[in-house]
């Protein structure tokens, strides 16, 4: 079975975006324990790679891929693609609120990691519920 990946296909193979989505929501949800903000802009990057390049800039379908797991079946594009465009948006704010408000502030509490939770809560959603 072929893989469904192409930067100009319509259709992806559906396991790239519920793996991708779950790493992260637990990457997300592990920066927030620790207080790692740095990772929330390192995400927002891989995933507007993922948005400007397709599939073929998405740096977590290429570990999932590296994975060499059976192809799953086809779904469109574009619902992940919006999801990922989303993603991006929210954690360009999470970043403004992380790294422009003091920290402990209401701020950097509510737009930064308020953001970055609200991204991870929906990618966990999305992970485990293909929605």
């Amino acid at each position: 079975m072929t893989r469904f990946t192409d930067s100009i296909s319509d259709v992806i193979d559906s396991a790239i975006p519920r793996f991708s989505q779950a790493i992260q929501a637990v990457l997300l949800a592990l920066a927030f324990l620790v207080e790692a903000r740095w990772l929330v802009p390192a995400l927002g990057l891989v995933l507007l790679a993922a948005v400007a390049g397709g599939p073929r800039w998405n740096l977590l379908g290429r570990i999932y891929r590296g994975l060499n797991l059976p192809s799953s079946e086809p779904e469109p594009a574009a619902p992940p693609r919006f999801a990922q465009l989303l993603g991006t948006i929210f954690l360009a704010v999470a970043t403004a609120g992380l790294f422009v408000a003091d920290t402990g502030t209401r701020p950097y509490w509510l737009i930064g990691w308020g953001a970055a939770l609200i991204v991870a809560a929906l990618a966990a959603i999305a992970a485990t519920t293909r929605f």
